[in-house]
Protein backbone atom coordinates (compact mmCIF):
# COMPACT_ATOMS: atom_id res chain seq x y z
CA UNK A 1 0.00 0.00 0.00
CA UNK A 2 2.63 2.29 0.70
CA UNK A 3 4.91 1.63 -2.24
CA UNK A 4 1.53 2.21 -4.59
CA UNK A 5 0.94 5.36 -2.60
CA UNK A 6 4.07 6.38 -2.92
CA UNK A 7 4.42 5.68 -6.67
CA UNK A 8 0.73 7.66 -7.11
CA UNK A 9 2.39 10.54 -5.24
CA UNK A 10 5.82 10.39 -7.63
CA UNK A 11 3.66 10.33 -10.87
CA UNK A 12 1.96 13.60 -9.86
CA UNK A 13 5.26 15.11 -8.90
CA UNK A 14 6.90 14.75 -11.99
CA UNK A 15 4.17 15.55 -14.20
CA UNK A 16 3.76 19.13 -12.12
CA UNK A 17 7.27 19.66 -12.37
CA UNK A 18 7.20 18.63 -15.82
CA UNK A 19 4.18 21.14 -17.06
CA UNK A 20 5.84 23.87 -14.79
CA UNK A 21 9.86 24.08 -15.69
CA UNK A 22 10.85 23.27 -19.74
CA UNK A 23 14.17 22.09 -18.54
CA UNK A 24 12.43 18.69 -17.15
CA UNK A 25 12.05 17.63 -20.16
CA UNK A 26 15.71 16.74 -21.12
CA UNK A 27 16.24 15.48 -17.55
CA UNK A 28 13.49 13.10 -17.91
CA UNK A 29 14.57 11.85 -21.29
CA UNK A 30 17.42 11.14 -19.10
CA UNK A 31 15.99 9.20 -16.85
CA UNK A 32 14.41 7.23 -19.28
CA UNK A 33 17.13 6.22 -20.86
CA UNK A 34 19.39 5.38 -18.21
CA UNK A 35 15.98 3.33 -16.69
CA UNK A 36 15.88 1.11 -20.12
CA UNK A 37 19.46 0.60 -19.19
CA UNK A 38 18.88 -0.69 -15.99
CA UNK A 39 16.38 -2.58 -17.48
CA UNK A 40 18.06 -3.88 -20.13
CA UNK A 41 20.91 -5.04 -17.68
CA UNK A 42 18.28 -6.52 -14.86
CA UNK A 43 16.49 -8.60 -18.04
CA UNK A 44 20.14 -10.39 -19.04
CA UNK A 45 21.00 -11.13 -15.57
CA UNK A 46 17.47 -12.87 -15.37
CA UNK A 47 18.17 -14.42 -18.18
CA UNK A 48 21.44 -15.61 -17.96
CA UNK A 49 21.25 -16.48 -13.96
CA UNK A 50 17.66 -17.99 -14.41
CA UNK A 51 16.25 -15.82 -11.58
CA UNK A 52 12.60 -15.56 -12.09
CA UNK A 53 12.32 -12.20 -9.51
CA UNK A 54 9.95 -10.09 -10.91
CA UNK A 55 10.51 -7.41 -8.46
CA UNK A 56 14.39 -6.55 -9.83
CA UNK A 57 12.46 -5.25 -12.99
CA UNK A 58 9.54 -3.45 -11.07
CA UNK A 59 11.63 -0.24 -10.39
CA UNK A 60 13.12 0.31 -13.45
CA UNK A 61 9.64 -0.28 -15.14
CA UNK A 62 7.95 1.84 -12.68
CA UNK A 63 10.65 4.96 -13.44
CA UNK A 64 10.34 4.30 -17.46
CA UNK A 65 6.66 4.68 -16.78
CA UNK A 66 6.77 7.71 -14.85
CA UNK A 67 9.01 9.54 -17.46
CA UNK A 68 6.97 8.88 -20.32
CA UNK A 69 3.90 10.24 -18.54
CA UNK A 70 5.95 13.36 -18.21
CA UNK A 71 7.49 14.04 -20.93
CA UNK A 72 3.79 14.02 -22.38
CA UNK A 73 2.53 16.09 -19.85
CA UNK A 74 5.22 18.56 -20.55
CA UNK A 75 4.67 18.15 -24.21
CA UNK A 76 1.21 19.43 -23.78
CA UNK A 77 2.13 23.16 -22.09
CA UNK A 78 1.93 25.32 -24.75
CA UNK A 79 4.23 27.83 -25.87
CA UNK A 80 4.13 31.31 -24.31
CA UNK A 81 3.09 33.80 -26.95
CA UNK A 82 5.81 35.27 -28.91
CA UNK A 83 5.50 38.76 -28.94
CA UNK A 84 4.54 40.95 -25.99
CA UNK A 85 1.33 43.36 -26.47
CA UNK A 86 3.42 46.25 -24.73
CA UNK A 87 4.21 49.21 -27.05
CA UNK A 88 7.62 49.77 -25.06
CA UNK A 89 10.32 48.91 -27.32
CA UNK A 90 12.52 47.74 -24.67
CA UNK A 91 9.61 45.23 -23.18
CA UNK A 92 8.78 43.87 -26.52
CA UNK A 93 12.70 43.42 -27.35
CA UNK A 94 12.76 41.66 -23.90
CA UNK A 95 9.95 39.48 -24.47
CA UNK A 96 10.50 38.35 -27.55
CA UNK A 97 13.98 37.88 -26.16
CA UNK A 98 12.66 36.01 -23.43
CA UNK A 99 10.53 34.00 -25.87
CA UNK A 100 13.25 32.87 -28.10
CA UNK A 101 15.63 31.18 -25.22
CA UNK A 102 13.06 29.53 -24.20
CA UNK A 103 11.56 28.23 -27.17
CA UNK A 104 15.15 26.54 -27.28
CA UNK A 105 14.75 24.85 -23.90
CA UNK A 106 11.42 23.12 -24.96
CA UNK A 107 11.81 19.61 -25.85
CA UNK A 108 8.88 19.51 -27.92
CA UNK A 109 10.30 22.02 -30.17
CA UNK A 110 13.28 19.04 -31.29
CA UNK A 111 10.57 16.96 -31.52
CA UNK A 112 7.93 17.40 -34.31
CA UNK A 113 7.38 21.31 -33.63
CA UNK A 114 10.08 22.87 -35.31
CA UNK A 115 7.35 23.95 -37.81
CA UNK A 116 5.77 26.23 -35.19
CA UNK A 117 8.88 27.44 -33.56
CA UNK A 118 10.19 28.71 -37.04
CA UNK A 119 6.70 30.58 -37.40
CA UNK A 120 7.38 32.22 -34.14
CA UNK A 121 11.18 33.16 -35.03
CA UNK A 122 9.40 34.90 -38.37
CA UNK A 123 7.41 36.91 -35.96
CA UNK A 124 10.05 38.17 -33.67
CA UNK A 125 12.77 38.61 -35.92
CA UNK A 126 9.89 40.92 -38.02
CA UNK A 127 9.24 43.18 -35.05
CA UNK A 128 13.45 43.55 -34.89
CA UNK A 129 12.97 44.34 -38.85
CA UNK A 130 10.61 47.01 -38.56
CA UNK A 131 11.92 48.62 -34.53
CA UNK A 132 15.89 48.43 -36.36
CA UNK A 133 14.51 50.36 -39.48
CA UNK A 134 13.19 53.01 -37.68
CA UNK A 135 16.01 53.63 -35.49
CA UNK A 136 14.56 52.50 -32.55
CA UNK A 137 16.89 50.06 -30.74
CA UNK A 138 19.17 51.81 -28.93
CA UNK A 139 20.11 50.97 -25.40
CA UNK A 140 23.01 48.35 -25.22
CA UNK A 141 20.25 45.91 -24.05
CA UNK A 142 18.16 46.32 -26.51
CA UNK A 143 20.31 45.99 -29.09
CA UNK A 144 21.78 42.82 -27.40
CA UNK A 145 18.37 41.13 -27.23
CA UNK A 146 17.55 42.62 -30.93
CA UNK A 147 21.02 41.27 -31.98
CA UNK A 148 20.40 37.44 -30.61
CA UNK A 149 16.94 37.29 -32.58
CA UNK A 150 18.57 38.44 -35.37
CA UNK A 151 21.45 35.75 -34.92
CA UNK A 152 18.43 33.18 -34.92
CA UNK A 153 17.20 34.01 -38.03
CA UNK A 154 15.54 31.14 -39.52
CA UNK A 155 16.73 31.48 -42.91
CA UNK A 156 20.28 32.34 -42.33
CA UNK A 157 20.36 35.69 -44.39
CA UNK A 158 23.90 37.19 -44.35
CA UNK A 159 22.32 40.69 -44.17
CA UNK A 160 20.89 40.27 -41.02
CA UNK A 161 23.72 38.35 -39.63
CA UNK A 162 25.76 41.42 -40.28
CA UNK A 163 23.11 43.70 -38.37
CA UNK A 164 22.73 41.55 -35.75
CA UNK A 165 26.98 41.29 -35.75
CA UNK A 166 27.14 44.96 -35.62
CA UNK A 167 24.43 45.40 -32.88
CA UNK A 168 26.03 42.69 -30.51
CA UNK A 169 29.29 44.41 -31.06
CA UNK A 170 27.51 47.93 -29.78
CA UNK A 171 26.04 46.09 -26.93
CA UNK A 172 29.04 44.62 -25.58
CA UNK A 173 31.27 47.90 -26.02
CA UNK A 174 29.27 49.43 -23.50
CA UNK A 175 30.13 50.22 -19.45
CA UNK A 176 26.70 48.57 -18.42
CA UNK A 177 27.57 44.80 -20.73
CA UNK A 178 31.12 44.74 -20.45
CA UNK A 179 31.07 42.29 -17.66
CA UNK A 180 27.51 40.49 -18.97
CA UNK A 181 28.82 36.78 -20.65
CA UNK A 182 26.09 36.32 -23.10
CA UNK A 183 26.75 39.88 -24.60
CA UNK A 184 30.39 39.56 -24.63
CA UNK A 185 29.92 36.18 -26.37
CA UNK A 186 27.26 36.71 -28.39
CA UNK A 187 29.40 39.37 -29.73
CA UNK A 188 31.88 37.16 -31.05
CA UNK A 189 29.54 34.39 -31.76
CA UNK A 190 27.20 36.69 -34.47
CA UNK A 191 30.49 38.16 -36.20
CA UNK A 192 31.71 34.36 -36.64
CA UNK A 193 27.96 33.75 -38.17
CA UNK A 194 28.15 36.40 -40.25
CA UNK A 195 31.66 35.42 -41.88
CA UNK A 196 31.00 31.54 -42.04
CA UNK A 197 27.32 32.63 -43.61
CA UNK A 198 29.64 34.58 -46.36
CA UNK A 199 31.67 31.62 -46.65
CA UNK A 200 34.70 32.95 -44.99
CA UNK A 201 36.95 32.23 -42.06
CA UNK A 202 35.49 32.62 -38.30
CA UNK A 203 37.99 35.05 -36.04
CA UNK A 204 36.57 33.38 -32.63
CA UNK A 205 36.07 29.85 -33.33
CA UNK A 206 32.56 29.72 -32.13
CA UNK A 207 30.32 28.22 -34.32
CA UNK A 208 31.84 24.94 -34.12
CA UNK A 209 31.43 24.98 -30.21
CA UNK A 210 28.59 24.03 -27.90
CA UNK A 211 27.81 26.35 -25.27
CA UNK A 212 24.85 26.26 -22.59
CA UNK A 213 24.42 29.74 -23.09
CA UNK A 214 22.97 29.88 -26.42
CA UNK A 215 20.63 27.62 -26.06
CA UNK A 216 20.19 26.97 -30.05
Amino acid sequence: MKTTVLTILGFFAVCYFSYSYTWMGFLLVAGFALSLVWLLLVSCIRFFRKVRNNKRIMLPSIISAVCVIGIITGMTRPYEPALSSSTEVSEMLAHAYKTDQDDRMRLKTYVGFNNEVRRRDNSRLELVKRLYRSNQIISPIDKFHAAFILHHNPDRQSDLYEIAADLASSAAAADVLKDHYQAQWLAKASYDRWMVSLGKPQRYATQDKFSVSINE
